[in-house]
């Protein structure tokens, strides 16, 4: 094996396709990543439960295969200038020899007999999108995925397909988002939760000028991103077993009170007041004729508040949220005015766009004695 390329063209390349490594993993082999040297360089990472391909031109002398630690290659690559740069395998030492200009650096290999396999792969019936348009269905929702890892299905994103609309959806049990897109093309109805880490895989790269085909297997979904109709990306990923809540019902029908609100201005303020919290301490909503109160009261800091106006001539409330969830569910909205819609100050709230019915944030309350 033996092939030269430019320091950024091959860190980018493995920076992407080491995501698929999972650092708790305690397999030493699954740490690496295989570079194989065929017509073009493949790069695979796996931790066998997602797997991820890279493909990028490279300048051939020789074709071959080994298994370098990926950790130990990034930081060596992220410490060199933008260069030129030279990988050969030597078969003897079973070494790879990176050269940069004056520096070389010969790394031990891995065993390729004990990397795993890359899944096979079909791509049959897939569903095509916009990758720009795909990854800001992820970006809207992907703050509302739970962290904790005991309720493995909220950890993903459940994706549905319905009547060709995709819905994407995400929810911590304090707060559920919502996004909704028609498709172009015609595809079965799916219900799916995929792994929010693979998902934020995509919406974390500078992809440029890609298409996206996904494809559904039997227990598992693919992401083929594709440029000038080659592939050059492949994602592939488990999908999340378990139920999914039914949020739907959580949704009402009808709000007693809605009011629109100027996007950045309620953001503007909700995070002004909120400056004083370190620890996600409840910010507090007054809403009374002609206005809206937000304050902050801190015992050991001390407190704030701020006012402006809204029209809303109805009674007085007094409803209390994490000021983080409030702001990632403003944030989530397009427009420049959202409706903010409340049953009373103990049922969960929702802020949808003004003219995109598409976009929806359910919040929990936070109760104060």
């Amino acid at each position: 094996m033996k092939f030269q390329t430019t320091k950024s063209e091959l860190l980018d390349a493995i920076l992407f396709s080491s995501k698929a490594i999972n650092p708790k993993i305690s397999s030493y082999i699954l740490s690496g990543v295989l570079l194989d040297v065929d017509s073009e360089l493949n790069i695979f990472s796996t931790d066998l439960e997602t797997s991820i391909k890279t493909t990028i031109n490279v300048k051939i002398e020789e074709k071959g295969k080994a298994v370098v630690p990926a950790k130990i290659l990034i930081n060596i690559l992220k410490s060199l200038n933008e260069s030129k740069i030279t990988l050969k395998l030597n078969k003897e030492t079973n070494q790879v020899l990176l050269s940069s200009g004056k520096a070389n650096f010969n790394l031990n290999t891995l065993s390729l007999e004990e990397y795993p396999a890359f899944p096979e792969t079909t791509i049959k019936n897939p569903i095509k999108i916009e990758l720009n348009k795909f990854k800001t269905l992820i970006s809207k929702v992907q703050r509302a995925v739970s962290q904790d890892e005991s309720r493995t299905i909220l950890t993903g994103m459940l994706m549905e397909i319905e009547n060709n609309d995709l819905t994407m959806v995400a929810t911590d049990s304090y707060r559920l988002a919502i996004i909704k897109e028609k498709l172009k093309t015609i595809n079965n109805d799916i219900k799916i939760v995929v792994p929010a880490r693979v998902l934020e895989s995509i919406t974390k790269n500078d992809f440029k000028k890609y298409d996206l085909e996904i494809i559904l297997e039997e227990n598992q979904i693919v992401f083929y991103l594709k440029k000038e109709n080659k592939t050059k990306n492949i994602i592939i990923s488990r999908l999340l077993s378990g139920k999914f809540p039914q949020y739907k019902q959580l949704l009402p029908e009808t709000m007693k009170h809605n009011i629109l609100i100027k996007k950045e201005k309620i953001l503007e303020v909700v995070r002004r007041i909120s400056s004083i919290s370190q620890d996600n301490i409840p910010i507090k909503l007054i809403i009374e004729k002609g206005r809206i109160i937000i304050t902050m009261d801190i015992k050991e800091i001390g407190s704030s508040s701020e006012d402006f106006i809204v029209s809303y001539g109805e009674e007085k409330m007094e409803i209390s949220f994490n000021p983080s969830f409030l702001i990632d569910g403003i944030m989530m909205m397009d427009d420049k005015n959202i409706i903010f819609s409340i049953e009373n100050p103990l049922k969960p709230v929702l802020l949808n766009s003004e003219k995109n019915e598409d976009m929806t944030y359910l919040l929990m309350p936070i109760r104060i004695s």
